[in-house]
């Protein structure tokens, strides 16, 4: 007896050493870190409405200061086959908004826990939240292929005036290159809902690409959502503008194309995308069908020692959605009381025209320097100023032209303008708008870049509008 109990001893603690040697860290592990942490500044009058408001209660002038972190971690196996990946994130935490220690001292709150939380006095938010959170390795007996399981960044359409539609999900993703092909194929979970049946919500996408030279490349891609809607069943209808409708699968997708080549100094790039998608109507207590088309294309060339850039754009629209259909100009009672709604879908009563994103501001962005206030900021980190359309052009189309001169090895000067116009119907700027754009891009060190823009909008109805904007950012 007392010789088994041994020989169990002795077990456990060959087992216990054999576990802990597990735990260790494999030799030929390569652990990397990335990151940046910036600031962002911005100030605005009119752009929501394009009209004067006064010093009102519903008055869109503002300025905000907020701040990003966000810390990378890649482990990678000794043999190159296998990594995992996790980023964390702190902010959007605005300036003393989201809760503090304090807060309540002046008329806020202390709730210090979630996303951008801990910006009012005290501080103290319990604000770090998951970017990305991923497992890839290469598939055994499958040559170039790799499998991604986890949270990670996905585009549709990439480009560089940014890509149709992208965003973090949660889902599977498939690799392959073999010669001058290669393949992308992944699934991200939009939302898993909670019937027996028929409860999800899917985003299932493909892309195929062909480098025909070094300097030419093709891709054809699509994007088909399995759109399910638990929501329906609830006594009160949804939103308007929300995706809570069900269809049935094939209903809603979009696919689309890309270009890109080199020809000499010249960059050429060129996108086209169709898509269909379908809404829900208030109006009708029905859902209505929106699809269209859309087109981008950009010329980056240098000129002497500036580094030029043209871009255009063209999407469908028509008169019952029209361009930056997430907000409108309503007239208050008295002078001065123009305030933008949440929604101008009232007439949405039929299928529409307009140009369909997969994911409400998640689409382009436009060239630096051209319609930034306009589209979204791209030049210091795309924060929303309110702006109707704030990385989502769908119902506009526009032309513009853009420059950076390298005034020395640390200081670029930039500037441009752009013409952005109502493809069918007017819109809050009335039938067009032209935006005029300055700034300064400072490289401090090689960790360390500020950037400023300033830009000027005059619309064909309505007043002037101006915004301006900083970011300091020190990537690592």
């Amino acid at each position: 007896m007392k010789r088994w109990w041994l020989l169990v001893l002795i077990g456990s603690a060959v087992l216990g050493a054999a576990s802990a040697a597990m735990a260790q860290p494999q030799p030929g592990l390569t652990i990397s870190f990335a990151g940046e942490m910036y600031t962002i500044g911005y100030a605005w009058d009119n752009v929501t409405d394009f009209t004067d408001s006064g010093s009102g209660r519903f008055r869109d002038s503002d300025s905000r200061l907020l701040q990003r972190g966000r810390l990378f971690t890649t482990v990678q196996s000794a043999d190159k086959k296998a990594r995992a990946v996790w980023a964390i994130e702190i902010g959007d935490i605005t300036f003393g908004a989201g809760g503090g220690a304090s807060g309540a001292e002046y008329g806020g709150t202390t709730v210090r826990t979630g996303p951008g939380q801990g910006g009012e006095l005290g501080a103290d938010g319990v604000n770090v939240e998951t970017k990305h959170a991923f497992l890839q390795f290469d598939l055994p007996l499958v040559p170039n292929a790799s499998l991604l399981l986890g949270i990670h960044p996905f585009v549709f359409l990439p480009g560089p005036a940014g890509p149709f539609s992208g965003d973090d999900g949660a889902g599977i993703q498939l690799g392959w290159k073999r010669g001058p092909i290669d393949l992308q194929m992944y699934t991200v979970k939009a939302a898993e809902q909670d019937l027996a049946s028929a409860d999800d919500n899917t985003l299932y996408a493909a892309r195929v690409g062909l480098s025909v030279t070094k300097d030419l490349r093709l891709t054809v891609e699509g994007l088909v959502v399995d759109q399910q809607c638990f929501a329906r069943r609830a006594p009160v209808a949804p939103a308007t503008t929300g995706p809570c409708v069900s269809a049935d699968f094939g209903d809603t997708f979009w696919v689309g194309g890309t270009v890109a080549a080199t020809v000499g100094t010249l960059k050429l790039d060129g996108t086209v995308v169709y898509g269909r998608r379908q809404l829900f109507s208030a109006t009708n207590n029905a859902s209505v069908e929106e699809s269209g088309w859309g087109a981008q294309a950009s010329a980056r060339f240098p000129v002497g020692p500036i580094e030029a850039w043209i871009h255009g754009w063209y999407t469908t629209a028509d008169d019952n959605r029209i361009p930056g259909s997430t907000a409108s100009r309503v007239r208050a009672p008295g002078p001065g009381q123009d305030f933008s709604t949440a929604s101008n879908t009232t007439k949405l009563n039929q299928d529409s025209d307009k140009l369909p994103v997969p994911i409400k501001r998640k689409s382009w962005i436009g060239a630096p320097f051209q319609a930034e206030a306009l589209l979204g900021h791209r030049t210091f980190g795309t924060p929303s100023l309110g702006q109707p359309f704030d990385q989502d052009p769908s119902g506009t189309w526009g032309i513009g032209a853009s420059g950076l001169y390298p005034l020395t090895q640390a200081v670029s000067l930039g500037g441009g303008v752009a013409y952005v116009a109502a493809s069918e119907h007017n819109g809050i700027f009335g039938d067009d708008a032209v935006e005029v754009d300055a700034g300064v891009l400072y490289s401090y060190n090689a960790n360390l870049s500020i950037q400023v823009v300033g830009s000027y909008i005059v619309p064909e109805a309505g007043d002037g509008a101006w915004a301006v904007g900083f970011r300091t950012r020190f990537a690592f």
